[in-house]
């Protein structure tokens, strides 16, 4: 195999150039026979010029250049710098357009231009046959050159009649906008959200450049057409598991063929469909959402806040987009993104139960009681498995105060130790709701993921008291530690859960705190006549968080609460008076975990 250099291909494409211009040349002097002799020794240096100011205008095959230069020989060179043919700078100056759109729309307007009966005084000029005759021999010469100086194989561009969108349509053919959850005199109820923006269709057609005689002197050229957003979202029918849809309507005055262009095709999950000719005229699609993500089966179901993602497929239309006047479509093209419209609902309310005294079970405090109510779109899901959940915590909670009694005696060293409490955690009314909704400009926009809720919350009211009898170096008292507070949790919400959303959510939706413990001395009577005193605070609190959090195991939240002890101790002085006084830290309990539950 040969291989060449870098300075080998540039000299052979230096060569392939100089042969293309030659023969560029020639083939405009025998299509327009008049212009050689005209300019005389001139017309080689022309014709090298408009091949470099072609390439400033995206112009490089032989047939581009050649209709370019076709254009000069009308109009004067570089005619589209001159004012009145700002429309010609417009046309060859637009990114959108490729290089066989700009010469054939460019022709299309000298030609009209010749059409037009010449000014007074002025030689009638180019029959418009003549010059559409040597348009079809230009694009027979040099077709087969390709790419001006290229050393690849030529190709051919596209150019003929004109072939193009006109307009097209794109709106939902009905529309039932989400009901998500709003939260009305103290019950959560459905409300079907206003629809005004998501039936708001999106209507594209092609421009129409202005005449020079309607275009002012200095005038800046009209601004391209509308294009297609790059995405449009969409969202399913609330309550169902249907498809969401969504209708296309085309209209193409012109075409090629009518078994090729315009043709519509959309690539998705279901595949690449295509519709061709008439059968692009109208279409009605039907575009699912996204299977739910896969889970664990024992997982509590529904997560709370989960996004469920979108389901992408890409809309694209296309034809030759050679008009004969006016900005071209193009090929526009769009995601489609279908968002589930499900709006879900967890709810509950937890009462306060009875006092806790240990260790006379007889006295154990009943267990509160829990109702919940979960909702996808209005339909009652099961919430058996949640209703447990929500009696875990008063289960765990007993247990740990059961385990803070134990080492309250081990630890301390009292006798005939008791533990006295009325707990409070995580007690009152919570909703909360989530779901897609449409965004502010329908599906032109991104939908927004909302979470709304309302937490009227206790999240830990405690009055807890530990006492018993203490013999310490000839003294007898009666101790007793106490530790009585409340930490509410009160929020309503209704907005974005993503991004700084989520974490502006999530600091009104939690709480940590801190509650103090206190230490009575009691001094009982006896024949020793030593006496126990406390000379300080106690070391230590009852800390606890609770409240929404994001889960540890995956995307969404989940409900928790923490209660824990720190190490608990205190400075105490014996008073004896025969060996004076004696201080030394007695620890009361030791770091212990009350509480750690999660429900989500």
């Amino acid at each position: 195999m040969l291989q060449l250099n870098l300075e080998q291909t540039q000299r052979l494409q230096a060569i392939k150039l100089q042969r293309d211009t030659v023969a560029l040349a020639q083939a405009l002097g025998n299509c327009f026979p008049d212009v050689p002799p005209r300019l005389g020794e001139r017309y080689a240096m022309l014709v090298e010029h408009g091949v470099q100011r072609g390439a400033r205008h995206g112009l490089f095959h032989a047939v581009c250049v050649a209709r370019y230069l076709a254009c000069w020989f009308i109009h004067g060179a570089e005619f589209e710098t001159k004012p009145g043919f700002e429309w010609a700078a417009e046309i060859l100056g637009s990114p959108r357009r490729d290089q066989g759109a700009k010469v054939y729309q460019l022709c299309r307007r000298v030609r009209e231009d010749l059409a037009r009966p010449p000014a007074a005084g002025m030689p009638p000029g180019m029959a418009p046959p003549a010059f559409e005759a040597a348009l079809a021999e230009l694009d027979k010469r040099l077709m087969p050159r390709g790419t001006l100086g290229s050393l690849l194989p030529p190709q051919k561009v596209q150019l003929g009649s004109a072939c193009d969108i006109d307009a097209l349509d794109l709106r939902q053919p009905e529309s039932t906008p989400v009901q998500p959850y709003q939260l009305e005199q103290g019950n959560w109820r459905r409300v079907p959200r206003t629809a005004v923006a998501d039936v708001r269709p999106i209507t594209i057609t092609a421009g129409t450049a202005p005449r020079p005689s309607a275009l002012p002197l200095g005038a800046a050229p009209p601004p391209p057409p509308p294009t297609l957003p790059p995405r449009l979202s969409l969202l399913t029918p609330p309550g169902s598991r249907d498809p969401a849809r969504l209708r296309l309507r085309t209209r193409a005055s012109h075409c090629c063929d009518p078994q090729v262009h315009p043709m519509a095709s959309l690539n998705g999950a279901q595949g690449l469909t295509e519709w061709r000719g008439p059968h692009a005229a109208d279409i009605l699609f039907s575009l699912p959402a996204a299977a739910p993500l896969p889970v664990d089966a024992d997982a509590l179901q529904p997560r709370i806040a989960v996004e469920t993602p979108s389901q992408v497929s890409l809309l694209s239309l296309s034809s030759c987009g050679l008009r004969d006047a006016g900005q071209s479509l193009g090929s526009p093209s769009t995601q489609l993104a279908v968002y589930s419209g499900e709006q879900h609902l967890v709810a509950w309310r937890r009462d306060t139960g009875g006092p806790l005294n240990l260790p006379d079970e007889a006295e154990q405090r009943p267990a509160p009681l829990s109702r919940i109510r979960i909702e996808r779109d209005g339909v009652v899901l099961d919430s058996a498995r949640w209703q447990a959940g929500l009696e875990e915590l008063d289960r765990q909670l007993a247990e740990g105060l059961t385990r803070m009694a134990s080492a309250w005696e081990h630890e301390s060293g009292v006798l005939q130790p008791r533990l006295q409490a009325e707990p409070r955690v995580m007690v009152g009314s919570s909703g909360l709701t989530w779901g897609w909704i449409e965004g502010p400009t329908g599906m032109a926009s991104a939908p927004e993921f909302r979470v709304a809720g309302s937490l009227e919350l206790v999240a830990c009211q405690i009055s807890l008291r530990l006492s018993g009898a203490l013999k310490l170096r000839g003294s007898l008292s009666r101790i007793s530690l106490h530790c009585a507070g409340v930490q509410m949790l009160q929020a309503s919400f209704d907005g974005s859960a993503s991004g700084p959303g989520l974490v502006a959510l999530l600091e009104r939706t939690s709480c940590k705190f801190s509650l103090p413990l206190v230490l009575q001395v009691e001094a009982l009577a006896q024949d020793e006549l030593a006496l126990l005193d406390a000379t300080s605070a106690v070391f230590g609190s009852l800390q606890g968080s609770c409240g929404l959090r994001p889960r540890a195991d995956g995307p969404g939240l989940q409900w928790y609460a923490q209660l824990s002890v720190e190490p608990v101790s205190v400075k105490l002085k014996v008073l004896d008076p025969l060996v004076g006084s004696r201080e030394h830290v007695h620890t009361l309990l030791p770091a212990l975990k009350l509480l750690d539950w999660s429900l989500g």
